[in-house]
Formats: structure tokens, C-alpha cells, sequence
């Protein structure tokens, strides 16, 4: 293929990578982007997320310049790479979660207060603790230069492409990493964009406080985090152990499916009539 022709077709399949409900951008992007609460924080996520995964994408393009694409194209990649984005997802949801809201135990009551109203060991209660009028802790969006680094090894058609086709198409290995290059630059410059609606998604058709923003974008986020992580970490191994193969579309689809429709738009409800319910509780 001409060298020319294969960058331009990188940076166009980027483009379209970008817009595509991929499993390895949309479902990261969406937690972060929607956690910020706002189309800047939203752009912010897309641009580090998809800043990361263009220089992973630029070194495994070189890679397979190199003869190594049958390695990184082998068939239980994606399943690794799920599982170790699930992991990362799953933990950073959890830390996000345990800033505004955590669990443990007092077993022999707070010790700050007066003796006789100190609770007693009998009175081991396992409690919920949520400081009143915290700032809402959103997942901070310097995470997803990790989760897009990881995320940059998943392989689907438009990899396939970049590894197989263009990067064997240039001239020089110096020149190698070019197609990796131009289409992560492809697909962060869509993420930027649905990034920064993600985030700016909130602030539409509810009368809701600035705070309120907050803790809706930050609980969703953490939610969509913890529990996307999950997912990714069953569709990991399901990958690994062959369970995937006979789907009649492709992988990556039908998780975005499921995390779409099963974890982020549920927690969004979720923690949007939390916040209300707690509104309402505050005016009574």
C-alpha cells in the first residue's frame, strides 16, 4: 500500500474509532467524563485518555513493523487486556466510592465524644459514613492516562489494520510508529468531543445545584467504574477460556452493550434519585 494512502486510512479509521461505541474508549471515557461533571472536565478525560493510548498505539505500530503483530494479534490478547482493564476499573471505582462513602467498624465507640454518649462494644454497629456537605470526590481525570495506555493493546478490526496493512507499509522503521500515531490523533480528537458531551450531559433537563452536578457525576462515576470493571474482568475470561467466539457480533459491541445499558445508565438513575431523594429529605 502507498505510505501516504496508509497514514491518511490510519488517521480516517481513528476518526471513526473515536465515534464507534468501542469497549476500550467509550466505557472509560463515559466514567471519567461524566465523574467531572462538566464538558471541560469531559474533554480533559477524553484528551488524557486518548493522549495515553496514541503512544501506546505509536510503539505497537513500530512493534509490528518489526515482525511483531502475530504476537500482539494472538487470540487471548483481548482477554488479558480485559482483565487488567476490569482490575484497573474495579479499583479505581472503589477508591472513588470509599472518598465519599465507606464502611468500617467502631468497636468501642468514637472516642472524641463525652463518655456517656461514647458508644459501647455491645453496640458494634457496622456503620455508613458520609461527611455532610463533602465536596463530591470524582474520579480524577489523570487516571485515564493508565486506563488509556492499558486499554491501548485491546486489538479489533481497526488495529488489525494499523499492525497487518500500514505499518508494514512504510518505508523506513524509523517511520514505523507513524500510522499508530495518526490514528490514536484520530480517535482523541473524537473523544474530546463525545468526552466533553459526556460531561456536559448533567447539566440538561434537571434543575440541579452545582453540587448536585457533583455528587450525581462523581457517584455515577465511581459506580460506573466499580462495576464496568467487573464486567470487563467476566468478558476477560470468558475471552481467554473461548466462551466468546460464537457470538454473532463482535465482542467489543456487545460489552459496550452491556456496560451502556446494564451499569451506566442504571447508576446514573440510581445516583440521580439518590441526590433528589436526599434534596427532598433536606427541604422536610
Amino acid at each position: 500500500m502507498d505510505p501516504w494512502a496508509a497514514l491518511i486510512y490510519a488517521f480516517l479509521f481513528g476518526l471513526l474509532h473515536g465515534i464507534l461505541p468501542d469497549e476500550h474508549t467509550w466505557p472509560i471515557t463515559f466514567s471519567y467524563a461524566i465523574g467531572g461533571a462538566s464538558g471541560k472536565e469531559g474533554m480533559k478525560a477524553g484528551l488524557y485518555f486518548s493522549g495515553a493510548f496514541t503512544i501506546q498505539r505509536a510503539v505497537v505500530s513500530e512493534l509490528a513493523y518489526l515482525a511483531l503483530a502475530p504476537f500482539l494479534r494472538s487470540p487471548g490478547i483481548n482477554g488479558i487486556v480485559y482483565i487488567v482493564v476490569g482490575l484497573v476499573m474495579s479499583i479505581a471505582g472503589t477508591i472513588v466510592l470509599r472518598k465519599n462513602r465507606y464502611l468500617h467498624f467502631h468497636l468501642f465507640g468514637h472516642h472524641h465524644e463525652e463518655p456517656e454518649r461514647m458508644e459501647t462494644s455491645s453496640q458494634l454497629l457496622r456503620k455508613q459514613h458520609q461527611p455532610q456537605n463533602a465536596v463530591a470526590a470524582a474520579p480524577p481525570v489523570r487516571w485515564t492516562l493508565i486506563h488509556g495506555f492499558i486499554a491501548g493493546f485491546g486489538f479489533g478490526g481497526f488495529s488489525l489494520y494499523i499492525n497487518t496493512v500500514a505499518a508494514p507499509a512504510m518505508k523506513s522503521a524509523w517511520l514505523g510508529f507513524l500510522p499508530g500515531m495518526l490514528f490514536g490523533i484520530g480517535t482523541m480528537i473524537m473523544l474530546v468531543i463525545i468526552g466533553a458531551l459526556f460531561g456536559a450531559s448533567l447539566r440538561w433537563g434537571h434543575r440541579l445545584s452545582e453540587s448536585e452536578i457533583r455528587q450525581i457525576g462523581a457517584r455515577t462515576g465511581g459506580r460506573t467504574l466499580f462495576f464496568g470493571g467487573l464486567i470487563f474482568l467476566l468478558f476477560g475470561a470468558a475471552t481467554i477460556y473461548g466462551l466468546t467466539q460464537h457470538l454473532p457480533v463482535d465482542t467489543g459491541y456487545v460489552l459496550v452493550g452491556i456496560f451502556m445499558f446494564t451499569v451506566a445508565v442504571p447508576a446514573f438513575i440510581f445516583s440521580l434519585r439518590e441526590v433528589m431523594k436526599a434534596r427532598k429529605a433536606a427541604a422536610t
